[in-house]
Parts: structure tokens; sequence; C-alpha cells
């Protein structure tokens, strides 16, 4: 009489853990950013300044590793860059960053 009842709750409780267990540790890899913050990456030295009440962001192609900040964070809509000394460490929302220039230095 009770054994119908036992095996359905042993199979709902079994059920109910195997879609927990699998959502839990079904989540997405981590995709490389895309769009505009995609030319950035972490530990990349970059310059920044500000122009206009919002930041340009600078960087060397093949130049000199060694600029005043670092970037420290690539997110899909703000880049994190810590200073040269390591003290101050920025985060740049996408709206405030008015643009990304990539110098090339020309080969000789």
């Amino acid at each position: 009489m009770f054994r119908p009842i036992i095996v359905l709750l042993l199979f709902t409780c079994v059920t109910a853990g195997t879609f927990v267990l699998g959502t839990a540790s079904g989540q997405a890899p981590n995709k490389p950013p895309q769009g505009f913050l995609s030319i950035l990456k972490d530990g990349q030295s970059v310059m920044l300044k500000e122009v206009a009440g919002k930041f340009e962001i600078s960087m060397f192609e093949d130049g000199p590793e060694l600029l005043s900040h670092k970037v420290t964070k690539v997110g899909t809509d703000f880049v994190t860059v810590e200073d040269i000394g390591g003290l101050i460490e920025t985060r740049l929302p996408v709206y405030s960053i008015k643009s990304i220039v990539r110098l090339k230095v020309p080969q000789k």
C-alpha cells in the first residue's frame, strides 16, 4: 500500500535533485568580450587621458610596455585600469569612454 507512494516520492526527489544540480553547474563558459572593448586585454599597458569630460584610452601596438595605466579587468560594459604605482584602481563605464586609440609604431 505504501510502496507506490514511497517509489513516487523517491523518484520526485531524484528528479528534482538532478534538475537543481544540472542547472547550477551548467553555466555558460566565459566568452571573450566583443564590441567596443574587445581590443583591450587584461594586463595590457595603456595611457588614460581626459578629453572633454570623457576618457580616451591609448595603447601602442608593438611599442613601449610601460605606460601610465594597466588594464586589470574588461567587462561587457566597463573596463578597470590601475595606475602604474598600483595605488589607484579606476572603473570606467562604457558611456564615459570617448575613444580607444591604437598607435602603430612604424617598422624600420
